[in-house]
């Protein structure tokens, strides 16, 4: 029987020393094991040091994605907990949430149709009622984050670029994030 701490631990060591891949995102001891412990223990492990949180993006990306075409329903509960921590009446900070989400979307078309303006609406500042991130630290991984995003469902693209070009960034690292990704997503 699988426990929480024992899943946690177990992947964070295996991220430790092992590449992740498309078709090696997750330990094979955890194959077997109900998709929603090892989704728990993914969460978990987001806000750890960049190694083993861009991992653990990545896998809870391809298994939020994977559990979609089995229960969609449970699959947007996932998606809507990464909403949850991004809401600043959560009480969270979403450390690796932004990038998570990003990897999510950009595996699974049925969640972006849903989803996909959600993401987006971090970096978009806009007046009245809006998702944009106020905290500088968390968006600058909401810059990231749309840049995975648009690499991956390309038809987001030119709203994201739009929403780059015509926003007053006064962060200044995030003006400098979000000018690389401007770049780089008008050069895809």
């Amino acid at each position: 029987m699988s426990t929480f701490r024992n899943n946690k631990k177990l992947i964070r060591e295996w991220f430790l020393h092992n590449n992740v891949t498309e078709e090696k995102f997750l330990p094979d001891t955890l194959m077997n094991v109900p998709e929603m412990e090892v989704i728990n223990a993914l969460f978990a492990c987001l806000p750890q040091e960049a190694n083993i949180s861009d991992k653990a993006c990545f896998s809870l990306g391809k298994s939020i994605a994977n559990l979609f075409e089995k229960n969609k329903e449970q699959a947007q509960i996932c998606v809507r907990r990464f909403m949850w921590h991004m809401n600043e009446e959560s009480g969270n900070i979403g450390w690796g949430i932004p990038k998570a989400f990003a990897q999510t979307l950009a595996h699974s078309a049925g969640l972006t149709k849903i989803y996909g303006n959600v993401l987006i609406s971090y970096i978009n500042d806009k007046e009245g009622d809006s998702n944009y991130c106020d905290h500088a630290p968390l968006r600058q991984t909401c810059y990231e984050a749309v840049e995975i995003f648009a690499k991956s469902m390309p038809e987001y693209k030119d709203k994201i670029i739009q929403i780059i070009e015509t926003q007053k960034e006064e962060d200044e690292t995030c003006q400098k994030i979000s000018q690389k990704v401007l770049t780089e997503l008008k050069n895809l």
